[in-house]
């Protein structure tokens, strides 16, 4: 007499991280080659071994996909960048740290920043998130200026507008860079950052004294590659 049949084998369940992490990789993947405009669920889903109906367990639409993902940046970011924003260390290695960390960061997740700054101009939900997400920042970067001009690390300056600058200066490089295939050269791209903003916050300007301060100064700025 024949052996039954096995049972046929049925669909592994997916854990709600793991769904989740899912819908989201099937997002980037998307984002790398195409605009937030055409992203549907369908398509999304698509990409991934879930159902469509998956998709609203764990986000209410597509624009709130997106914006979890630019919180989950900014959480990487705020990790990466924190020896420089909390003043841990010698400012000029600190300060090339977290930049650093911060450029690994845009060029995991470029595709995500360049869809959201594309589509902001037309999308006032996009932009909402983008203009709170840089404000963070700027606020963040000018705080830590007014303290290191309190300890006479940096010279006397308008904090806000320089740290308005720097961080816009940083978005169009990171985004330019690591927002589409082939990406940039993370060193070379860390190094220009890193010239730019020792040369706007420690370098005095020529003809002009040198703070006092535990920075080390010097013609042209360190590049403190480790």
């Amino acid at each position: 007499m024949p052996e039954p049949a096995p049972p046929a084998p049925r669909s592994r369940r997916h854990s709600p991280s793991e769904a989740r992490r899912k819908i989201i990789e099937s997002a980037i993947r998307f984002l790398w080659d195409h605009p937030f405009r055409e992203l549907r669920i369908g398509g999304l889903m698509a990409g991934t071994s879930l159902s469509r109906p998956a998709f609203y367990q764990y986000f209410t639409d597509l624009h709130h996909l997106i914006e979890m993902l630019l919180d989950e940046v900014e959480r990487v970011m705020v990790e990466t960048a924190n020896p420089w924003i909390t003043g841990e260390g010698e400012p000029v290695s600190a300060l090339r740290e977290a930049l650093e960390g911060t450029a690994r960061t845009c060029a995991a997740h470029g595709p995500v920043l360049r869809a959201i700054v594309e589509a902001a101009p037309l999308d006032e939900r996009l932009e909402r998130a983008w203009s709170a997400f840089m404000g963070r920042w700027d606020a963040a970067v000018a705080a830590r200026i007014e303290v290191q001009q309190e300890a006479g690390l940096i010279r006397p300056l308008d904090a806000k507008r320089i740290a308005n600058a720097l961080n816009a200066l940083d978005a169009a490089v990171l985004i330019a860079e690591f927002g589409r295939h082939p990406q940039g050269d993370l060193k070379a791209v860390v190094d220009t950052l890193h010239r730019i903003w020792v040369g706007a916050l420690y370098l005095a300007p020529t003809g002009a004294s040198e703070p006092s301060s535990g920075v080390t100064h010097s013609a042209s700025p360190p590049t403190g590659s480790r």
